[in-house]
């Protein structure tokens, strides 16, 4: 993960044909530069919310604390400065503590009250083509640039429904950070 990370700012080209999203690359403050690639949590549905972990779930807030433990005594150890951003929790405490995993693997822990159930998803391929339906020879209404975040409206197979900035349109999965079903959704 890069050492600083700020909100992304998209900005719209029309071309003809169709419109170009892209984004700078997310950004946030944390005290390591490396990034981690971990393995998905096995499912487990024994947890104090009730909730399935691992889960999709994104941030509420512009600004997040993110610590090194699961409590406000815990150093920050990252700033999230992403309002949406898809986050997958790995772990629960019983006094609202949930563990978080971002798309690089970086993992830390939030109050229970700066996450939101809303279905958000991370664009992760340059490029990314909405359609006007789940067809690969659909017409193209956009396409997204690495760092936008899209709201996930519904999925069917491996196309998911996303929309962003008032346009929208289906996007394979493989493309998104945050679309992939883990566990049934909040």
């Amino acid at each position: 993960m890069s050492p600083t990370i700020a909100s992304v700012v998209a900005a719209f080209f029309l071309i003809p044909g169709h419109m170009t999203a892209s984004a700078s690359p997310a950004q946030a403050t944390e005290d390591t530069a490396s990034a981690k690639v971990k393995e998905t949590p096995k499912l487990r549905l024994d947890t104090p919310s009730g909730y399935p972990v691992p889960r999709f779930v994104s941030l509420k807030a512009k600004k997040t604390y993110c610590r090194s433990g699961p409590s406000f005594a815990h150093p920050v150890r990252i700033t999230f400065m992403r309002q949406g951003l898809p986050v997958m929790v790995v772990a629960e405490t019983n006094d609202h503590w949930r563990k978080i995993r971002d798309q690089e693997g970086d993992e830390c822990w939030t109050h229970h009250s700066k996450l939101s159930g809303v279905n958000m998803a991370l664009v992760t391929q340059d490029g990314l083509t909405l359609r006007a339906r789940p067809d690969q020879n659909a017409p193209i209404r956009a396409r997204l640039g690495i760092g936008v975040i899209t709201r996930i409206e519904k999925t069917r197979g491996q196309w998911v429904r996303i929309s962003t900035q008032g346009m929208g349109g289906w996007a394979l999965q493989s493309g998104l950070w945050g679309a992939t079903d883990i566990a049934p959704r909040n």
